[in-house]
C-alpha cells in the first residue's frame, strides 16, 4: 500500500512540473466536464475515499448539529419525499401523495420498504418518528419546521395522513422529517437520547449503510443490500477525517483521496492546471456574517450597528481573499434561494459614513487615542472566530483592521467550534465572524426570529415588524403572492441589523478524474454519490488491502 501511494505522489509531481514547464492555461476551468472517454459504460466495483474537514457528533439525526453529519446521514436514511436537483420535491419511500383541496393536509402513500435489517418501514415507523421529533424532551434542533402540524394519523400500515393549524403553502417541508426504526426506539428513554447507540451505529433505510466507523479516523459507508431504489454502484465509500486544511489538498493532489469539498481559492488557482483533478463550482447557500450581541449596551443601537456594517469591505473580502470566487451579501437568503432580494444592494464601503453615523449615536473619540467614547465608556469589542479556515482567519484580521480605521477597539479570539458554540449559546460574546448554510426552505427565522435564541438567534436580536412579516410570509401559500412580503423582511433587516452580512461564498469542489458522473451541487457535494462510479482500470484500491 505504501509503494503505491508513493507511486502515485511520482506521477502526480511530474505532471505538476509538466503543467510549469508549458505553462497555465489562461482560460476559466472553474468548471470541468468529465474525460472524453465516451465509451466508458458505468461498471459495479470500486472505492472512492471522500476527505471530511471533521467526523459528525454524531449519526442520531435527531439530535445532530453538525452539516458534515447531515450529510452523513442523508446518505444513511431514506425519508418520504427527497428534495431534487430541481429543488422539487420527489417519491422516495412515499411513491405518491396528494394535498388536500384546502391545502390543511397531505396524505402519503408508502411502497413497500425494510430496514438494513430486514424489519419493515411502516407508516407506524413515520408517525413514531415525528412524534420524537417535536418531543421537547429530545429538544430536536429542528423541530420549529413543523410547528404548523396539529396531527399525524395512520390511516393504514402504507398510509399516513399529517394535518395543518391553517393552510399550509409547504406541506412537504412541514411534514419531511427523519424516520427511525420503532422496533428499536419505542421502548428507548428520549431523556437519555444522548447515549442512545444508535448515535454512533445507526440503522440504515438508504442507500447506504454505515460498515464501521473509526472515530477521528474515518467512516466507512457501503451499499445498503435491502434498499429498494437503484443501488449505488461503487462497493464501498471511505469518508476520512482531514481536519487540516493544507493536508487535505495535499491528499488530493497526491491521490489519497478522491474528493475534497471545499477548496481554498488560492489552491483552486493552482489546483485548475493539474490534468488528474476536476474542479466544479457551486454558488450555494453559505454567507458570511458579522453576528451582534444586541443585548451588549454598545450594540443595542440599530445606528451603530449599521455604521460598522459600512466600515466592513465586502469587495475585498471578496477579490482578494475569495479570489473572484463569491460576491458581496446583502441577505439572509442567498441568491440561489427563491426568495431572494435581487434589487437589494450591499453595504457599501463607506467609512465616512460610519463615522458620521457613529458620532449621531453619541460615540465621539474625545481623548484624541482613536478609539471613541460614549458615557466613558469605550467602543470596543471582542469578535469571536473559528480557527483553522484561512479565509475566516484573515477576513477576521481586515475587519478588525476596518473597523479600528473607524475607532472601534477589537480584540479577536479564536475558539474551536465546541468552544464557540458553548459561547454563543450562554450568550458570552460581542460578535461573532462566521459563516452559516441557509436552509434548503428559505426561511430565515431560526437567525432572526425573536423567539428563535435556542436555535441560531445567538445575539438576542428582537424586532416586532420582522416578526410580524416572517409569520405573514410563511402563511401565504401562493409564492407570488408572498415575495413582495419576503423582499419586505430583507430590507428590514438591513436597516436594523442583527448582523452584518458580507459576503456569499462559491464552493470549490475537487475530484479525481478518475470518478465518473459527479455532480456536486448546492444540495450537497456528494448529492449523486449513488451514481459515481470509476471504471475497473482506475480503481486503486480494493476492500481487502485498503487499510486506512
Amino acid at each position: 500500500m505504501q509503494f503505491l501511494r508513493t507511486m502515485v505522489l511520482v506521477t502526480v509531481l511530474l505532471a505538476m512540473l509538466l503543467a510549469l514547464l508549458t505553462g497555465c492555461d489562461s482560460g476559466d476551468q472553474r468548471t470541468t466536464t468529465q474525460d472524453a472517454d465516451t465509451d466508458l459504460q458505468p461498471e459495479a466495483g470500486g472505492m472512492a475515499i471522500v476527505a471530511l474537514p471533521s467526523q459528525p457528533d454524531v449519526l442520531n439525526p435527531l439530535i445532530r448539529t453538525s452539516s458534515v453529519a447531515g450529510m452523513i446521514i442523508s446518505l444513511l436514511q431514506a425519508s418520504l419525499t427527497e428534495m431534487g436537483e430541481d429543488m422539487s420535491w420527489q417519491p422516495m419511500i412515499a411513491e405518491s401523495w396528494e394535498v388536500s383541496p384546502d391545502s390543511m393536509a397531505i396524505t402519503y402513500h408508502l411502497r413497500p420498504w425494510v430496514w438494513e435489517n430486514g424489519e419493515p418501514l411502516t407508516a407506524e415507523d413515520v408517525r413514531l418518528s415525528f412524534d420524537l421529533v417535536r418531543n421537547p424532551i429530545i429538544g430536536c434542533p429542528r423541530a420549529d419546521i413543523h410547528r404548523p402540524v396539529t396531527a399525524v394519523t395512520v390511516l393504514d400500515s402504507a398510509t399516513i395522513r399529517y394535518e395543518f393549524e391553517s393552510p399550509e403553502p409547504q406541506p412537504e417541508l412541514r411534514s419531511s422529517h427523519t424516520i427511525l426504526p420503532r422496533h428499536l426506539v419505542a421502548e428507548l428513554d428520549p431523556g437519555s437520547v444522548g447515549s442512545w447507540s444508535m448515535n454512533h451505529a445507526p440503522l440504515a433505510s438508504g442507500a447506504f449503510r454505515l460498515e464501521s466507523w473509526d472515530h477521528g479516523q474515518q467512516l466507512v459507508l457501503e451499499p445498503n443490500p435491502q434498499y429498494p431504489l437503484v443501488r449505488p454502484w461503487l462497493d464501498r465509500v471511505v469518508m476520512r477525517v482531514i481536519p487540516d486544511e493544507t493536508a487535505r489538498i495535499l491528499a488530493l493532489e497526491t491521490g489519497e483521496v478522491d474528493m475534497v469539498m471545499s477548496i481554498p481559492p488560492v489552491a483552486a488557482r493552482r489546483l485548475k492546471t493539474n490534468p488528474q483533478i476536476r474542479l466544479s463550482e457551486i454558488e450555494g447557500r453559505v454567507f458570511g456574517f458579522m453576528m451582534w450581541n444586541t443585548r451588549k449596551p454598545q450594540l443595542e443601537d440599530p445606528t451603530v450597528r449599521r455604521a460598522m456594517s459600512l466600515a466592513m469591505d465586502r469587495e475585498r473580502i471578496v477579490n482578494d481573499l475569495l479570489d473572484g470566487r463569491g460576491s458581496v451579501a446583502a441577505s439572509y437568503l442567498p441568491k440561489v434561494l427563491w426568495n431572494h432580494h435581487p434589487d437589494l444592494a450591499a453595504d457599501p464601503f463607506r467609512p465616512d459614513s460610519a463615522r458620521v453615523l457613529l458620532e449621531q449615536a453619541g460615540w465621539v473619540d474625545t481623548d484624541g487615542d482613536g478609539v471613541r467614547e460614549k458615557n466613558g465608556q469605550e467602543l470596543s469589542l471582542e469578535i469571536l472566530f473559528r480557527g483553522g479556515n484561512p479565509l475566516i482567519e484573515n477576513g477576521v484580521v481586515l475587519l478588525r483592521h476596518n473597523l479600528a480605521d473607524v475607532g472601534v477597539a477589537v480584540d479577536l479570539r479564536s475558539l474551536e467550534l465546541a468552544t464557540a458554540l458553548s459561547f454563543l449559546r450562554s450568550g458570552r460574546f460581542d460578535a461573532y465572524f462566521g459563516e452559516f448554510q441557509a436552509n434548503l426552505y428559505a426561511d430565515p427565522s431560526p437567525l432572526v426570529m425573536s423567539g428563535a435564541t435556542d436555535r441560531f438567534n445567538f445575539g438576542g436580536y428582537a424586532n416586532d415588524r420582522v416578526d410580524s412579516l416572517l409569520a405573514t410570509a410563511l402563511a401565504e401559500t401562493n409564492r407570488e403572492l408572498s415575495l413582495p412580503i419576503w423582499y419586505a423582511l430583507q430590507e428590514e433587516l438591513m436597516w436594523d441589523q442583527p448582523a452584518a452580512v458580507l459576503y456569499y461564498p462559491n464552493q470549490v469542489v475537487g475530484y479525481q478524474g478518475r470518478l465518473h458522473d459527479v455532480r456536486p451541487h448546492k444540495l450537497s457535494p456528494v448529492n449523486n454519490l449513488t451514481e459515481w462510479w470509476i471504471a475497473p482500470r482506475d480503481r486503486h484500491w480494493s476492500k481487502k488491502e485498503y487499510s486506512k
